[in-house]
């Protein structure tokens, strides 16, 4: 069977590189196939400090007392943290895509990079549909018993809505795991 374009999900997790290399095993067969390979960006709001200096809390400009003692006021030390959170997220892709091209690198392969947004599930579906894919390649979440039940796995999402076939790559070392 020969496929024209193959979409890899991809977010660096064990199942995901495992869906790499199924896929690297595809285009080594045929290697005029084009290899889309997308990361999908949840958008959450973190504002975790980037740095290791610990901000400082701004303080009354005309100080305070303590014990009796009047204390100068803190010079007010800013860190930048929420100025970088989107520099935080850039470069959680740029990892992302440089991990996945370093095990591309040993082959020949005609790829492509995209970053999508939204939930994993309805973004990879949408971005195959609009990339006119034959075929979606995931790898398995890992979710299991109670987060499964309530929350579904994402490539049982993609493989009941995907518009075209799916291929769910197991994890080598539970092939069991659902």
């Amino acid at each position: 069977m020969y496929f024209d374009k193959i979409v890899v999900g991809y977010d660096d997790t064990d199942g995901s590189r495992q869906a790499l290399n199924m896929a690297i095993e595809l285009v080594k067969q045929h290697p005029e196939t084009k290899l889309l390979i997308a990361q999908v960006f949840e958008e959450t709001i973190e504002n975790v400090p980037i740095s290791n200096e610990k901000a400082v809390e701004p303080v009354r400009t005309n100080g305070y007392l303590l014990e009796g003692i009047q204390i100068p006021p803190l010079p007010v030390y800013h860190d930048g943290s929420t100025a970088t959170t989107h520099a935080r997220v850039k470069h959680s892709v740029d990892n992302t895509f440089y991990n996945a091209r370093e095990i591309l690198e040993p082959y020949n392969i005609n790829v492509k990079f995209d970053v999508i947004e939204g939930s994993p599930a309805d973004s990879i579906c949408e971005y195959a549909a609009v990339e006119n894919a034959d075929l979606i390649i995931v790898g398995n979440s890992g979710k299991g018993g109670i987060k499964k039940m309530f929350i579904g796995s994402t490539s049982s999402k993609i493989a009941k809505n995907a518009p075209c076939p799916v291929l769910i790559a197991k994890d080598k070392e539970n092939p069991l795991m659902p």
